[in-house]
């Protein structure tokens, strides 16, 4: 004997299936999405080299040797 179906049951089941089906694309969406961002974000770094910032003496600001350590 087959058990019939109220609508309420066929809506629940219409819904559960959409679900199935929209989350694997929400998800795809939202990858989509933070791909372009890094994307972008790349290629704003690759294309804007940063120039060297002048100090106060003219030279580059490089780290000076340490001195030695007192005895």
């Amino acid at each position: 004997m087959s058990q019939r179906l109220t609508d309420r049951d066929e809506r629940a089941l219409l819904a559960a299936a959409e679900n199935r089906i929209a989350e694997p694309l929400r998800v795809g969406a939202a990858l989509a999405a933070v791909r372009r961002l890094l994307r972008r974000e790349r290629e704003s770094v690759t294309c804007h080299p940063t120039a060297a910032h002048p100090t106060s003496t003219g030279t580059s600001p490089r780290r000076q040797p340490a001195s030695p350590l007192p005895r």
